[in-house]
């Protein structure tokens, strides 16, 4: 895999010769192209692989990670080391504030942990960036370097670390059948055909959320990615729908409708199994299933009413609004016209034992 060697064999002479043909950055660990120039087709498709929309391309996107020794190869903002995604694009309000933004890790932390990171930045940090950059220590506690070790690309999907074939193709395939198996769940006819078409984008995080928006250059300035229900974290499909405080209560508020404990999973696509391998029966099944198509609907709809009308709401509100939804798609669809949405809204411990 020419992505595995990319990343591995820095000093070999194919990767001085890419790298020097193509102006490409010494310290990165994963190929790619700046999209100007004359580009060869055997090195766009070798950029291409791990691009792809499907589930081979999140296998291979999702398998390298930087292991980080000495912190020499490694951009603090640029390089993907402390989680999935760059801290450039988690903490966009202190990445255009920095004053290191082409410095590695060794040229940052002293070495002993997060009481030596020297993080520099222009003036004063507002309330807003102040929340940030507690938030961004608190993610480094804990994080040393080691001096005498390179820094190096790791393949997350085998025990030794090691890039294999055979571990990307065992990989794509539990994927995929997971995705046709999750993608299959949220199609029930419960609630509406849009709500559907909404959450089945949602669960293949292809909400088209200001971080999307931010990376297909329909929005230019990276202060209009931040979240529009919390303004502390850019907008991504996954901190929208669930990890936003705001997302995290109104979901908290379901649960909790349901009598039921739960914790944070990292993602919807993980959520989601969780959610819908439940063991109810009959219409209690139905009314939980459509809970979840009902709560990443409202959250979107709430989020669009502060974009686009300046709207601002409680999470509690939204809370109500999931149960009036809920109530609202299950009276059409099954014979309990009896029941008021003010009974599945107060009393849903009876109703849910309904047989129907």
């Amino acid at each position: 895999m020419w992505w595995w060697r990319f990343g591995n064999d820095k000093n070999s002479l194919w990767v001085k010769v890419i790298r020097g043909k193509y102006n490409l950055d010494r310290r990165s660990w994963l190929p790619y192209t700046h999209g100007s120039g004359s580009i060869s087709n055997v090195w766009k498709d070798i950029c291409s692989v791990g691009n792809l929309d499907s589930a081979l391309g999140f296998s291979i996107r999702e398998g390298f990670k930087v292991q980080v020794n000495s912190g020499q190869d490694t951009l603090f903002w640029e390089h993907s080391w402390l989680g999935t995604t760059t801290l450039r694009e988690e903490f966009p309000r202190l990445y255009q504030r920095s004053n290191q933004l082409d410095m590695v890790l060794s040229d940052i932390c002293g070495g002993r942990g997060s009481a030596d990171w020297n993080l520099q930045f222009r003036g004063t940090l507002r309330v807003r960036e102040n929340q940030q950059y507690e938030e961004l220590k608190q993610r480094l506690i804990g994080v040393t370097l080691e001096p005498s070790k390179q820094d190096s690309l790791q393949w997350i999907w085998t025990a030794d670390k090691v890039f294999s074939v055979k571990s990307v193709y065992r990989q794509w395939e539990s994927f995929a059948q997971s995705q046709n198996t999750l993608l299959g769940s949220v199609w029930r006819n419960l609630s509406p055909p849009k709500v559907e078409i909404f959450s089945w984008l949602a669960v293949q995080d292809k909400v088209a959320t200001r971080s999307v928006l931010l990376q297909r250059n329909v929005i230019s300035e990276s202060q209009l990615a931040m979240c529009p229900l919390c303004a502390l974290i850019v907008e991504t499909p996954q901190h929208l729908l669930l990890h936003c405080r705001f997302a995290w209560a109104v979901w908290s508020g379901i649960v909790d409708w349901w009598n039921l404990q739960w914790a944070c999973p990292s993602s919807v696509v993980e959520l989601a199994p969780w959610w819908f391998g439940n063991r109810f029966r009959n219409l209690e099944k139905h009314i939980w299933e459509v809970c979840f198509l009902a709560i990443l609907w409202s959250i979107w709809l709430t989020r669009n009413d502060y974009i686009f009308n300046g709207a601002t709401t409680q999470a509690s509100k939204v809370v109500d609004l999931v149960k009036t939804r809920v109530a609202t798609w299950m009276k059409a669809k099954f014979d309990i016209k009896v029941y008021t949405v003010e009974d599945f809204k107060g009393y849903l411990n009876g109703i849910r034992k309904v047989k129907v």
